[in-house]
């Protein structure tokens, strides 16, 4: 890239800075897109419009890095580093997810059981605080911001630039699925892979307590002769596939999106998984953009059509992270006790220690389970969410802040480093203008 770029950058902060620090009292960040899923509350903040930090600044394929402006969309950073035969380490799952998002929150996808999460792969970043500086932090500078801004979901500040670490990719991957029946040797399989790794990218999906799939996805640097790559992108849906075939073919940017086309399998909670509905909506408008619009427009309408299909529901969106040798029994409550399926598996490993609001074992690989839907319940709200802080704490996991969470006060800073964290509050927010991190994830979403 040139100096223009950088010249255009640095302008695009500095006016971002000028007006946060020309502001009074209580701020926000205005922003176009939120991949957040909590209830929240009005509150009286002045918007400081981040939409325009959206560039990818500079990709320098030597080094395999791109630095990339915080409201960078993962689909745009990938179309730019495809063109170079690279992509970064860690692509989340929907293309609407920003790079600066994944920072500031927690990010993971199939490569994680090699490279970790999002912010295992950045190597700097920029946060813009709450008085207008811009302070740049890696594991060298200023190493307490680095480690500790992970999790705190921009109740310490914005990232303005992320310089994020990229891998070579080939055109295409093959797809291997492999049917469990025992969730004990899905979890000893991804164990080993884990270990010793055999495949580029490795996720798994739950259907029922003796029905999972293990996908493991290899490079390769052309289709076989007279193979076709699959097409999940309108009319076939990916998840459908992982029981229907062994082996299939992406192209790698269609490998990165498979699960952006249906939000995983969400898109049958309006509708989208019945083949009129599909041609009717058609490509550009299957994803989880069209589909985060619906929900959003849902909350705002009494009578939802998901109130109206599902009375008397508790929606539980929520990712968590258990150790592999606590898997298989936190699954098998999870299934007594909230019984969504089918539910995301994807491993991952904890290159190093020392990120404060997100602390896990080096010693061991954990399991993400996602799961997202609703439970029918008759239950006082928020029972179900509960329940689930309460079986991840059960079998020694960690629960991410990006939906809804129902600790109390005491509970909550017994899973994230409120010492640390307060000391960076000090230093970025003194005054608060941001709201803390127990009042955003908790109280006002």
């Amino acid at each position: 890239m040139s100096k223009a770029a950088w010249d255009a950058h640095r302008a695009r902060v500095e006016a971002m800075a000028a007006a946060l620090a020309e502001s009074d009292g209580p701020v926000r960040l205005r922003k176009p897109t939120s991949n957040l899923f909590r209830p929240r509350e009005n509150a009286c903040r002045t918007g400081i419009d981040v939409g325009s930090l959206n560039h990818v600044i500079e990709i320098d394929v030597e080094a395999c890095v791109a630095e990339v402006e915080g409201m960078t969309t993962y689909a745009d950073l990938v179309d730019a580093t495809l063109s170079h035969g690279l992509a970064p380490a860690i692509v989340p799952e929907l293309k609407s997810i920003t790079v600066g998002g994944a920072t500031t929150g927690i990010g993971i996808e199939s490569g994680a059981f090699r490279y970790g999460l999002v912010h295992d792969m950045v190597q700097e970043l920029d946060v813009l605080v709450a008085d207008g500086r811009v302070l740049t932090c890696s594991r060298e500078q200023r190493p307490e911001l680095f480690y500790g801004f992970p999790n705190s979901y921009g109740s310490l500040g914005y990232t303005t630039r992320v310089r994020v670490r990229l891998i070579p990719v080939q055109p295409y991957v093959r797809l291997e699925h492999t049917r469990f029946r025992e969730p004990e040797e899905l979890f000893a399989a991804i164990g080993e892979e884990c270990a010793q790794p055999t495949c580029a990218f490795l996720d798994g999906v739950y259907f029922a307590p003796d029905d999972f799939v293990l996908t493991r996805a290899h490079f390769i640097v052309s289709l076989p002769a007279g193979t076709e790559a699959s097409d999940y992108t309108w009319l076939h849906q990916y998840w459908r596939s992982l029981r229907e075939q062994r082996e299939d073919y992406l192209s790698i940017h269609d490998y990165l999106w498979r699960w952006d086309t249906d939000w995983f399998w969400c898109s049958r909670n309006v509708g989208a998984h019945l083949m009129p509905v599909r041609l009717l909506l058609g490509r550009k408008r299957l994803s989880s953009v069209t589909y985060q619009k619906i929900m959003r427009s849902s909350r705002r309408w009494p009578l939802s059509l998901l109130q109206s299909i599902r009375p008397r529901t508790e929606a539980v969106i929520q990712d968590v992270d258990i150790p592999i040798a606590n898997a298989a029994a936190f699954l098998e409550d999870f299934e007594a006790e909230i019984g969504i399926r089918p539910v995301w598996i994807c491993p991952f490993v904890v290159p190093g220690a020392g990120f404060s609001l997100f602390q896990l074992r080096t010693d061991t690989p954990y399991i993400n389970f996602g799961f997202w839907d609703m439970v029918r319940s008759s239950e006082p709200d928020g029972h179900y969410n509960a329940r689930v802080e309460e079986l991840v704490a059960k079998h020694g996991g960690k629960k991410s802040l990006y939906s809804r969470s129902t600790y109390d006060e005491t509970t909550f800073w017994q899973n994230y480093d409120r010492p640390a964290y307060e000391a960076l509050k000090r230093e970025c927010d003194p005054d608060g203008r941001f709201p803390g991190l127990y009042e955003k994830a908790v109280k006002l979403g």
